[in-house]
């Protein structure tokens, strides 16, 4: 495995991922006591789907569509124990009152699984964003999967493959 997270080098973790995934955890052992979190489980209920795409065309086609790199998320741990490869989030204006946050998993077969929910801004509801208030992985799984079918973008909503080598 090289450096980035990827066995062969292609299609790289971007910085932001990488360094999301060596610093959060260290913070989560600090706050955890404390009744905080900086890493949490990928609820499986916020499944998208599948969509056989490299992470790095992923990535363009979110941000194609209006998403941004969320640096300020939670790390996501998938019940198979992969990391998450992206956060993403889609807001209506920088001081939206809510967001659609996206989270990006490398499959082996190099496909990306997309996982999705609503839920209040951090930049303009900080404290309800972090303790999950009005949280929606319905709302969010409908309006990606609207998303990605308003570009004909296709996607599997059957969950085929387990871990990455990440």
């Amino acid at each position: 495995m090289t450096i980035d997270g990827t066995t062969n080098g292609i299609d790289a973790l971007d910085l932001t991922t990488r360094v999301r995934r060596r610093v959060l955890p260290a913070l989560h052992r600090v706050k955890e006591p404390l009744g905080g979190y900086a890493v949490c489980r990928q609820h499986p209920s916020e499944y998208v789907g599948r969509l056989e795409r490299e992470l790095d065309a992923v990535r363009s086609l979110l941000a194609d569509m209006g998403f941004e790199r969320e640096p300020i998320a939670s790390l996501k741990v998938h019940d198979d124990g992969r990391l998450s490869a992206g956060s993403w989030v889609r807001r209506d204006s920088p001081l939206a009152t809510r967001q659609l946050h996206v989270t990006l998993f490398r499959t082996e077969s190099g496909a990306v699984e997309v996982f999705a929910h609503r839920e209040y801004s951090w930049l303009r509801h900080p404290y309800k964003h972090y303790t999950q208030d009005g949280w929606d992985s319905r709302g969010g799984v409908e309006r990606m999967r609207d998303l990605l079918s308003e570009r004909d973008v296709s996607y599997r909503c059957e969950r085929a493959e387990t871990a990455a080598a990440d």
